[in-house]
């Protein structure tokens, strides 16, 4: 777009100009911004010379048109593919054989026929056809959604049966998913022009991004330029040729010699729950997932000196004197980066053990230590040889581990929503633990630890049975590392039965037909009160399930699992997907033998199954339970699958 010419306005009328609407940079960068324009102008042209008339292709294919040439081609292939001498001698040979006949036709509207062998097949009058059955991805865990279901419409549910309600369901809605103000073309544009950047000018990205040109490039794992990138199918124009030029997303790696930056793109793969092993975990999708280090020193490298333990070598920093202190000098900066990386995540870890990660001399490290952490710096929340204090600290701990919390006590947890763990500085005494301030017990999962003020006590039962256990009577599973004598960490043979949902001790069970649609059977015999499976789903609220009223409602099959009576907060549906509990029907109280227990697993909500008597193999598991949501009925009971 020259100065002296007018503005382009294209097939998709963006202005040329547009593309020059960005920030002023400082004078530093103006160079590399202008190369940066430059590209993008090339790029911009290079595409919408080419679109116009790649548009006007498609449309002709619509119309029946074809280019020159392609008729005399497509002519050319019939004839060579049905040869109509060869299909009557195919016919005389074999007369009793059953065909169909197939009538092909062209552009021109000029038709072949052809005979097409089928098969057949009988089949029983009295077959019965499958019933009625949706798609369900298996899960283990449930899924916590990152928008509410309410804000727009990601598609129309049964958009080809006319019977569906479609007015009736969009009419909450305020807008479709596609709606959405989004330019393919210009995220093309600025793919191909970032890749010419980084693979012919070879532009670094932390200077791309610098050019404030276009859209970040990356925002965590699953945003910016380069993830959409993946996430689309890519025009085949000739500006962007796909042979040898090299992968734009290899030179977005974190540097090898880059540690923070390595591990800041590792701990966003990671739950940032402590008691989630799983990647990418669609949970706990806490905001803080990238976050790590900030923790203090509470160790002097006056202590570290003075501690017992047997020198690593001949240079360990327990052989060195006051003389070294001065006597070290690292002259790679990256070397020292490394060093105070570790030291944000565990900043007492001896010299001895960051020697073998740094791959430096161990007395070394200790110097570069503490010039990292001066002597000054470090604070000891529990100096020794302070009496005074000791006493001070057990008289605040002594009052401290009264009870705070009246749910436990005065009513259940179950009206309680799941807050996130707390990570703050200090104890959970004070209005910054949102812990505190909500009136909750700490978790497993809070960056405070076990033995927090707040945590819950747990139980010193040798066997969690009855309503005497405090985990038991107050709908809790056992957990590992607080409940210590009932071995919740199931590192016996005879692990505590009151953590059978968080070891998955299920009973084995098989998906068939059933009175109603599937069911769920008993693969095994089962006693009364044996664990059948976790209810699992997507995670939503009261508001959210009454916008699936219409689906719920033609479709006969009701998914939506409330966690408790007294909690519309947290509710379950498991249509989208799921494990073989939803396939478990519900029945009249009399013929139910199984039943559901709202659990407290580490602070998270759960719905568990249970036999409530003797089940033999091969017998239905079907279950009771009274919800505004277990409504829908087929025949004379209401029906989950």
């Amino acid at each position: 777009m020259d100065s002296d010419s007018e503005p382009i306005l294209y097939i998709d009328r963006t202005e040329g100009g547009d593309l020059f609407n960005s920030k002023p940079r400082s004078s530093e960068s103006i160079k590399l911004r202008e190369l940066g324009l430059q590209i993008y102008k090339e790029v911009w042209k290079e595409f919408y010379k080419w679109e116009p008339r790649e548009c006007q292709r498609v449309i002709d294919s619509f119309a029946g048109r074809r280019v020159p040439g392609a008729q005399q081609k497509y002519n050319k292939m019939i004839d060579q593919l049905f040869d109509p001498a060869l299909q009557d001698s195919e016919m005389q040979e074999n007369p009793n054989r059953s065909s169909l006949i197939v009538t092909q036709y062209d552009a021109d509207g000029r038709g072949i026929s052809y005979p097409l062998e089928v098969v057949e097949i009988s089949v029983d009058p009295t077959f019965e056809s499958h019933p009625p059955y949706e798609s369900c991805p298996p899960i283990n865990q449930s899924i916590k959604p990152g928008r509410q279901l309410s804000d727009k419409v990601l598609f129309i549910p049964y958009a080809d049966d006319e019977d569906f309600p479609v007015d009736e369901y969009l009419e909450p809605f305020p807008c479709f998913a596609w709606e959405e103000d989004f330019d393919p073309d210009l995220e093309m544009i600025q793919i191909e022009t970032v890749r010419r950047l980084d693979s012919i000018h070879n532009i670094s990205p932390k200077d791309i991004d610098r050019m404030d040109i276009f859209k970040p490039l990356r925002e965590l794992y699953n945003g910016g330029l380069l993830w959409e990138r993946h996430q689309r199918d890519f025009l085949h124009w000739p500006g962007r040729p796909f042979d040898t030029e090299r992968d734009l997303e290899s030179s977005f790696e974190p540097a090898v010699d880059n540690l923070c930056q390595r591990l800041s793109s590792l701990l966003a793969t990671f739950c940032p729950n402590l008691n989630c092993l799983r990647t990418l975990c669609t949970t706990h999708s806490h905001p803080r997932s990238a976050l790590f280090g900030g923790v203090r020193p509470k160790v002097t490298s006056q202590s570290m000196r003075l501690s017992e333990g047997e020198p690593c070598g001949e240079e360990c920093f327990r052989l060195t004197d006051e003389s070294y202190m001065d006597k070290v000098y690292w002259e790679n900066e990256s070397d020292k980066e490394t060093l105070k990386t570790i030291l944000s995540i565990s900043p007492d870890l001896f010299p001895c053990q960051l020697a073998v990660l740094c791959f430096k001399p161990c007395r070394e490290v200790f110097v570069q230590r503490s010039h990292i952490f001066p002597e000054h710096s470090i604070y000891d929340d529990d100096p020794t040889g302070d009496e005074e204090s000791h006493t001070q600290n057990r008289r605040t701990e002594k009052k401290a581990r009264k009870p705070r919390l009246d749910f436990e006590d005065a009513s259940s947890h179950e009206k309680f929503a799941p807050i996130e763990p707390c990570n703050h500085k200090g104890p959970c005494e004070d209005a910054q633990c949102r812990c505190y301030s909500q009136k909750r017990h700490c978790q497993l999962a809070c960056r405070c630890g076990i033995k927090c003020v707040r945590q819950f006590r747990g139980c010193k039962c040798k066997r969690c049975h009855s309503k005497t256990c405090p985990c038991v009577k107050h709908t809790r599973e056992c957990l590992p590392g607080i409940c210590t004598n009932c071995d919740a960490k199931g590192a016996t043979e005879k692990p505590c039965e009151n953590t059978r949902l968080q070891r998955n001790d299920a009973k084995a069970v098989e998906i068939k037909r059933a009175k109603f649609g599937l069911g769920a059977f008993a693969a095994e015999n089962m006693k009364r009160g044996d664990y059948i499976g976790d209810y699992v789903g997507i995670f939503m609220k009261h508001e959210d399930a009454d916008y699936l009223h219409d689906i719920t409602n033609y479709s006969h099959r009701n998914y939506l699992f409330e966690f408790s009576p007294n909690n519309f907060d947290e509710m379950f549906d498991a249509a989208p997907v799921g494990n073989a509990t939803r396939f478990l029907n519900h029945s009249p109280a009399a013929k139910a033998n199984c039943t559901t227990e709202a659990l407290l697993v580490n602070g998270e909500h759960h719905i568990g199954f249970y036999t409530t008597k003797a089940v033999a193999r091969g017998q239905e598991l079907v279950f009771h339970y009274g919800s505004k949501y277990w409504s829908q009925e087929q025949g004379s009971e209401p029906l989950n699958d």
